[in-house]
């Protein structure tokens, strides 16, 4: 009998050995950059590492479980995963929501929390290209991507009300990535009136927080004003820069000691650029730009519609996350809460983000051989 399963065909092993590699570096990077917070927090500085590391074994066995399911079987539950995945983000406009330096965005209990974004990342990933490939036959013009349209309307929607503006940008760039990849064909005038749509909701989001117009004024002059809103910037600067070519070498960054504020988390590439300077993040830039490559080889090379889409919409969320974390760190665009793939803390976020790539490896099962 042939193995002609799904889940009995090869997976892109080089994808398999890339999320590692990232996985490893990452729990390294946690373990430096951590350490003191940890230290001051917890009075352990291995209270961190270790969470995150026990998320990571799970995220792991996630992983290898979810590559091995079908990934077709979940045009059946798609809908229903958006659906509830709506409803907690709701649930954090309620007494539910957990607010944590500022935010609002999480749900939990105790020191055990997840923020549903994460979670609807992935949800709208599914749901969309659920919908695309089912009525494939019938969208044939921009009209006949009304529904998709709502979908990521109604997490805007509430993505604003949360105030949360760059987990709203990965939404709307996995979103756009999907029906583009679709096929669809769009006029000049559509994509111009996209163009505006977007510009005015994120125009909406600076206008409703006056701390992000002081982060974009604060960028177009960098030299001013480094002990207020350029803070981050500066001493993220002042991180890499002191890198050197070769770093100042694993645990001996300086700026970790609470001068770089969320140093484990956001500007965790900037404690990779002053460890291991200009070869470490050259190095590191480089496997992230093979993980992106190979998963559009994945999106490009899936023998069904299905498949193409689902991976062309994980792949593009980790790498407008990627683009956008290491513009913020090197100050090459505002600051922006937006973490880096595999190498910020956060179990729940790493955890989630496995389980995603477990489905983006069940999809390179049905690729065509290379």
């Amino acid at each position: 009998m042939k193995k002609d399963k799904i889940n009995e065909k090869k997976l892109d092993f080089s994808m398999l050995i890339t999320i590692i590699i990232l996985l490893c570096m990452g729990i390294l990077m946690v373990s430096t950059a951590s350490s003191y917070h940890a230290l001051t927090i917890y009075e352990d500085s291995n209270y961190l590492l270790t969470r995150q590391l026990i998320f990571a074994i799970a995220g792991i066995v996630a992983m290898l479980v979810i590559s091995r399911i079908d990934y077709k079987i979940y045009k059946r539950w798609s809908y229903i995963a958006y659906a509830i995945a709506l409803l907690l983000l709701i649930a954090v406009l309620t007494p539910l929501g957990v607010t944590v330096n500022g935010a609002k965005r999480w749900l939990g209990i105790g020191l055990l929390r997840f923020q549903p974004s994460e979670i609807m990342k992935m949800a709208l990933v599914l749901a969309t290209s659920t919908y695309i490939s089912l009525n494939v036959k019938k969208i044939n013009n921009f009209k006949g991507y009304i529904i998709p349209g709502l979908f990521i309307v109604l997490v805007v929607v509430v993505m604003f009300l949360q105030k949360h503006m760059s987990g709203t940008l990965v939404m709307l760039v996995a979103s756009a990535s999907i029906i583009f990849a679709s096929g669809i064909k769009i006029k000049a005038r559509y994509i111009i009136g996209i163009l505006l749509v977007g510009i005015i909701a994120i125009s909406a989001f600076i206008i409703a927080e006056p701390f992000r117009l002081k982060r974009i004024l604060a960028f177009t002059n960098p030299e001013e004003d480094i002990r207020g809103d350029n803070w981050q910037a500066a001493q993220s600067l002042y991180a890499i820069g002191s890198g050197g070519l070769f770093g100042r070498g694993l645990g001996q960054s300086r700026q970790k000691y609470l001068w770089l504020p969320e140093a484990q988390n956001d500007f965790i590439f900037s404690v990779l650029g002053e460890e291991f300077g200009l070869a470490g993040t050259v190095i590191v830039l480089g496997v992230f730009t093979f993980f992106i490559y190979r998963g559009y080889r994945i999106a490009i090379t899936c023998k069904d519609l299905y498949g193409s889409l689902i991976a062309t919409g994980i792949t593009s969320v980790f790498a407008v996350q990627i683009i956008v974390n290491i513009a913020v760190v090197t100050c090459s665009i505002p600051v922006t809460g937006m973490p880096l793939p595999f190498f910020s803390y956060g179990g729940t976020a790493l955890f989630i983000n496995l389980c995603a790539m477990g489905i983006l490896l069940s999809v390179s099962r049905n690729c065509k051989n290379e």
